[in-house]
C-alpha cells in the first residue's frame, strides 16, 4: 500500500500543499498529534473526540527542530470532524503576518530538505515581532577583483593563524605533560674531578704547603713542625699530580688526619656530580638520558651516568640523597672544575612515569660507598 505524503486542500482562496511533518496541536488543553499540515490549516488525529463544526478554537502548534520546540498560537476553525477516521480538520482563522511568514519559512526548509540549526530559528522567531512588511536592502555592489582576492587573502591568513595559535597550545600542553611525567631534575650538581686526598701524618705547625702547579712522585707538598718537641715532618706526593686545592695555610695548628691538600692525576677528566633524591632512585634503574645545561649557557645532551649504587628499601624510604657520577666525554670542563651545573634526567615515554615495584624486592645490599665526591677521592 502506498502512503501519499503530500496531498492538496482546496479553500475559497487558494490551494495548499499538504505536508507529513512531525508537529504536535494542542486543543482545548490536549495535546494530539498532526496528520498532516500546510500553510492554510492542519488535519489532527483525535481519535473518537468530536469536535463542533465550524466552531473555532485557540490552538498552538509545536514546531521541532532538533533539540527545541518552536511553539506557533493561531485560532483555527473546525472544518469537519470525523470520529470514524479519528481524524480533525482545522482552517487557520485570520492568521497574522507573522505567522504566515514563519509557516512559510517551515515549508520552505521542509521543501528544500536544508538542515535548521536552533540558532536560525531562534532568529527568525525575534524577527516575527515586526508584523509590517520590511522593505528589501538594496542588493551590496559587486566587488572589484582586487578586493575578493583581498577578501580571500585575509580570510586565509586567519584560519592559518587560528591553525597556528591551535598547534601552538598543543605544543605547549604536551610539552608540560612531558616535563612533569617524563624528566626531573637533579637536586644540585657541580663538575668536579677524580682527586686523592694529602692529610697530615701528625699534630704540629704547618711551616709549608704546595697550593698549585703540578708536582712529581716524591715531591714535598706540605712540612710540619711537631707540637712535641722533635724534627719536622715532610709529607710528599705519591704520584705525578697536579694540586687541586689546599685547605689548610701556613702558620696554622693542623691535626693528624686533617686533609691538607687534594691531588689529582695529570690525566684526569672532570665530570658532573649530581646529587639524586633516594625516590628517584628507580626511574635512573629503568633508563634514562642526561642533559647537562652549563653555566655559561651551553649544553652538554651527550652525557652518560657512569654507575649507579645498589639501593635498598630503607634508603628509598630515608628521604636522603645520593650522588651520581656523570661522564661528559669530548667536552673541556677544566676551566669550571666546582662550578654549579644544571642536570635533568630524561626518560622515554615507554619506560613508564614511575615505577611499579615493590622497593622491598629490589634490594641488593647496604648502599656501595661512592668513592667519588667534589673535589675529593675517599
Amino acid at each position: 500500500m502506498s502512503i501519499n505524503v503530500v496531498s492538496f486542500e482546496a479553500d475559497t482562496q487558494r490551494q495548499h500543499q499538504r505536508y507529513k511533518l512531525p508537529l504536535k496541536c494542542i486543543i482545548d488543553g490536549y495535546r494530539y498529534s498532526c496528520l498532516d499540515w500546510s500553510v492554510g490549516g492542519v488535519g489532527v488525529a483525535t481519535g473518537r473526540t468530536v469536535f463542533p463544526q465550524f466552531e473555532t478554537f485557540p490552538i498552538e502548534l509545536e514546531f521541532p527542530f532538533g533539540d527545541i520546540v518552536i511553539s506557533m498560537k493561531v485560532n483555527a476553525q473546525i472544518r469537519y470532524s470525523d470520529a470514524n477516521k479519528g481524524r480533525t480538520g482545522l482552517q487557520y482563522v485570520s492568521p497574522t503576518e507573522s505567522n504566515l511568514r514563519f509557516f512559510r519559512y517551515v515549508r520552505d526548509c521542509y521543501l528544500t530538505g536544508d538542515l535548521v540549526a536552533a540558532n536560525e530559528v531562534l532568529d527568525f522567531s525575534s524577527r516575527m515581532i515586526d508584523t509590517k512588511a520590511r522593505k528589501k536592502d538594496a542588493a551590496p555592489p559587486a566587488k572589484a577583483p582586487a578586493e575578493k582576492v583581498k577578501a580571500t587573502v585575509v580570510q586565509s591568513l586567519r584560519i592559518v593563524a587560528t591553525a597556528a595559535a591551535g598547534v601552538a597550545l598543543l605544543v605547549f600542553l604536551g610539552a608540560s605533560l612531558y616535563q612533569k611525567l617524563w624528566t626531573f631534575r637533579a637536586e644540585e650538581s657541580l663538575v668536579a674531578i677524580d682527586a686523592s686526598a694529602v692529610v697530615a701524618p701528625t699534630d704540629g705547625m704547618l711551616t709549608n704547603i704546595v697550593k698549585s702547579g703540578a708536582v712529581k712522585a716524591g715531591d714535598p707538598v706540605a712540612t710540619i713542625l711537631p707540637s712535641a718537641n722533635g724534627r719536622s715532618v715532610t709529607v710528599f706526593s705519591r704520584c705525578d699530580c697536579v694540586v687541586q686545592e689546599a685547605q689548610a695555610d701556613v702558620d696554622t695548628q693542623v691535626r693528624a688526619g686533617q686533609s691538607l691538600l687534594s691531588l689529582s692525576m695529570h690525566d684526569a677528566k672532570p665530570h658532573v656530580v649530581a646529587m639524586v633524591d633516594y625516590g628517584q632512585a628507580l626511574r635512573l634503574y629503568k633508563g634514562a638520558d642526561v642533559v647537562v645545561d652549563l653555566p655559561q649557557g651551553g649544553r652538554l645532551s651527550d652525557a652518560q651516568i657512569r654507575e649507579l649504587p645498589k639501593i635498598s628499601g630503607a634508603d628509598l624510604a630515608s628521604g636522603r640523597k645520593f650522588p651520581v657520577n656523570i661522564d661528559v666525554d669530548g667536552a673541556d670542563l677544566n676551566a669550571i672544575v666546582g662550578a654549579p651545573v644544571t642536570v635533568r634526567f630524561v626518560q622515554a615515554p615507554w619506560t613508564g612515569a614511575s615505577p611499579s615495584v615493590d622497593p622491598k624486592r629490589i634490594v641488593t645490599s647496604a648502599p656501595a660507598e661512592n668513592r667519588t665526591r667534589p673535589g675529593s677521592e675517599g
